[in-house]
């Protein structure tokens, strides 16, 4: 549609309104038609009155005119304001809409934490901000817009066409970047979602431009090449204008605190912990002399430097002793970078006054060795309280007290007690199984797996009994974390002492089903499994020289393993490994739940979640069987989550989620090769270290209704006061 010639001069957000600007010839032709209302009649007296009237017609005129022009003034100003004027002081990139013509406007802004790169002032997120304010501020009256901000999953912050400007800036002014990567695909197709929705409901939008906001990151945008995509993209291009704003620049470096992880957990009072950060470059250069600082509960402890390579990645480790109990907060900080929210990274530490382990003995004397070997020293300093207890503990003791259990050649588990030691993993605990001679297979077998994939304990299944001579344990290349502390001692005790007996395990699923060691003739000896939110490990002979083949005579001892001096730091790393699992819950990635089980608990009773930028939201404790569980699902920010039980009394739980390092990979896709229905305006990229500013345009209606306004009175004012003359 053309404009009008003015509308060339001054922009007008409906420009046909200024149509009613040809009413204002109605006081001309009122005036005209007036003076041929009146027939001429000759008489005497009018002679002296045109005498006189004569002496002041100039006047007469001048009032006449002055009046006229106000009127028709008056017409034309509220043809101006019906017109809706703005003053230009900026354009967004492309996306202005056609004078007079309605339109559906998409707002499509990455939600990726690559756009948090920082260009001058101000990140690639805020300028996208700006920009899409910049749109909505230059838009026609008339014009609807919906807003999507892209994530994982991509959100519709503006489902439905909305048509109040300013309801719609303040919903991209509160938008937040997530901490998290992005999905196309998904975000492409709720833009399909919401046009198609908006074309049914609003067919007064006679046109749809949808705009994209990104800095087109290739963790994102590498998916625009599948035949999803580029279908997606295809469709709309038929139905809507499509824009793209390239908000970023090539060459950016980054680095990120990749891991931040306790070398052995579970932590206790006293005891020297070491902590590992590591930082991961993915830059084009190396980066040398890089500080990492350290933070116990928000207070600086230690900071180290580090040197980290083109491509690769450096660690930096430093050791705390925590005084007291409770749940404690470490920090990782990297130096300011351009990229700041990879930058930091935490860890929920529990501190234990010590690891409490319950050691079930199935026949007396099953426990001795492992018992010794959880705490060696007679005195304070072993960070283990071992408690030695018979099978019916199982049922009558309350297991979530204990870090770790441990079930010694235990012959067979019922109904009952296999649902308490499922309810016990889903609680985070760790079972290790040991078996022996007293070990009924088919029981385990019956109790343990051959049940609901949410019943299952163990992680194998339990065969016959091997009897093909002596077995020692073969390390798999130290692979399994289980064997990491003996990675270098090749000629450990541990590996040359031989095992006669032992049963063979079948995992139950290799994928999540992992042998930590091995026999030399293949068959595994330890297989380990996270199961619910603890962990099932099984050991496929027994932990003490009493479980013996009493075939043969004299009886042969099924193990000597439990001789070797190794088999210390054995079950010290089996306690480490599967008293920790309860510690790997506080930790998760954006975007995950965080949980929380709680024994005794009342049904719906609150927990209150403070998330870090301040905001508390309410859960309720829902009953599973013994357990109450809670979970909160709005992790979007990285940071530390406080969880307040209100039981009996206060509890508070710490819990850490960090960010996907996937998203720190700043590379971009380029540009040239994106499909040719994405029109790229590169407008920004010619100021990359300016701010845009968002501009409003100003309602200059509002001065024109105003006049309008002043203009009346004005008329009335003069009428009166020429007519009274």
């Amino acid at each position: 549609m053309l404009q009008p010639p003015v509308a060339a001069i001054w922009p007008f957000a409906s420009t046909i309104m200024l149509a009613w600007g040809v009413a204002a010839a109605i006081p001309v032709i009122i005036h005209l038609l007036s003076r041929r209302r009146y027939d001429v009649v000759p008489w005497g007296a009018m002679t002296f009155l045109l005498a006189a009237l004569k002496k002041h017609a100039r006047r007469l005129r001048i009032e006449q005119l002055i009046l006229l022009a106000v009127r028709m003034l008056i017409l034309l100003l509220l043809a101006v304001a019906l017109a809706d004027p703005f003053w230009p002081t900026g354009a967004a990139p492309g996306i202005i809409s056609r004078a007079g013509a309605r339109t559906h406007v998409v707002l499509v802004i990455d939600g990726s934490y690559s756009m948090d790169y920082r260009r001058g002032d101000a990140t690639c997120f805020e300028l996208a901000k700006q920009l899409a304010a910049q749109t909505v501020d230059q838009s026609n009256q008339g014009d609807g817009f919906t807003l999507v901000l892209m994530g994982e999953p991509p959100r519709a912050v503006i489902a439905e066409p909305a048509f109040d400007a300013n309801e719609v800036r303040d919903e991209i002014a509160g938008l937040a970047l997530p901490h998290a990567g992005a999905e196309l695909s998904a975000s492409l197709a709720q833009v399909e979602s919401i046009v198609a929705a908006a074309r049914d409901k609003h067919p007064r939008l006679e046109s749809v431009r949808v705009c994209f906001f990104t800095d087109l990151g290739r963790t994102t945008w590498d998916a625009i090449d599948t035949p999803d995509c580029r279908g997606r993209i295809g469709r709309l291009a038929e139905q809507a204008q499509l824009v793209l704003v390239d908000l970023g620049e090539s060459g950016r470096n980054n680095l990120a605190v990749a891991r931040l992880a306790v070398a052995k957990s579970p932590v206790t009072v006293g005891r020297p912990a070491t902590f590992d950060a590591e930082v991961r470059s993915f830059a084009d250069r190396d980066e040398s002399q890089r500080v990492v600082e350290f933070f116990v509960d928000g207070r600086r402890i230690e900071q180290k430097v580090v040197d980290v390579p083109v491509g690769g990645s450096a660690v930096a480790s430093f050791s705390f002793t925590f005084d007291i109990a409770g749940e404690h907060v470490v920090e990782a900080r990297l130096g300011d970078e351009w990229l700041g929210v990879d930058n930091r990274r935490w860890l929920s530490v529990p501190v234990r006054e010590s690891v409490a382990v319950l050691m079930v003995s199935g026949k007396p004397g099953s426990t001795r060795y492992v018992a010794t070997a959880a705490a060696p020293f007679d005195d304070q300093r072993s960070a283990v309280d071992a408690e030695v207890l018979t099978e019916s503990a199982i049922l009558e003791r309350d297991l979530h007290r204990y870090d770790a259990i441990f079930l010694c050649n235990v012959a067979r588990f019922g109904r009952d007690e296999a649902a308490v030691l499922r309810q016990y993993l889903e609680g985070g605990g760790g079972l290790v199984f040991f078996l022996g001679d007293q070990v009924d297979a088919e029981s385990y077998n019956q109790a343990l797996v051959d049940v609901e994939p949410s019943q299952r304990v163990l992680p194998a299944r339990l065969g016959s009994v091997i009897r093909e001579g002596e077995q020692r344990l073969d390390p798999l290349e130290y692979r399994h974390e289980l064997t990491r502390a003996f990675r270098g001692n090749p000629g450990s005790g541990l590996f040359t002492y031989a095992t006669l007996r032992y049963v063979r395990l079948a995992p139950i699923d290799p994928a999540t089903s992992k042998t930590a060691l091995a026999f030399d003739n293949g068959d595994p000896a330890i297989v380990e499994e996270q199961i619910g939110g603890g962990r099932s490990m099984v050991v496929a002979t027994a932990a003490s020289s009493e479980s013996v083949d009493a075939s043969l005579f004299p009886p042969v001892a099924w193990t000597t393993l439990p001789l070797a001096k190794d088999f210390v730091s054995l079950v010290q790393e089996m306690i480490a490994l599967s008293a920790g699992s309860r510690d790997n819950a506080r930790n998760v990635l954006v975007g995950q739940s965080i949980e929380g089980v709680l024994y005794g608990a009342a049904p719906n009773a609150p927990v209150d979640v403070a998330a870090p930028d301040g905001s508390v939201e309410r859960r309720q404790v829902a009953p599973d069987g013994a357990v109450g569980r809670w979970s909160f699902e709005d992790t979007r920010q990285s940071g530390v989550y406080d969880a307040r039980l209100a039981l009996s009394e206060p509890t508070l739980q710490r819990y850490a989620v960090n960010v996907d390092i996937r998203e720190s990979d700043l590379s971009r896709v380029d540009p040239d090769l994106l499909p040719e229905a994405l029109a790229r305006d590169v407008a920004v990229e010619k100021a990359p270290s300016a701010a845009v500013e968002s501009t409003r345009r100003t309602g200059l209606f509002r001065f024109a209704l105003a006049g309008v306004l002043g203009l009346v009175f004005l008329e009335s004012v003069l009428a009166w006061r020429f007519g009274g003359r």
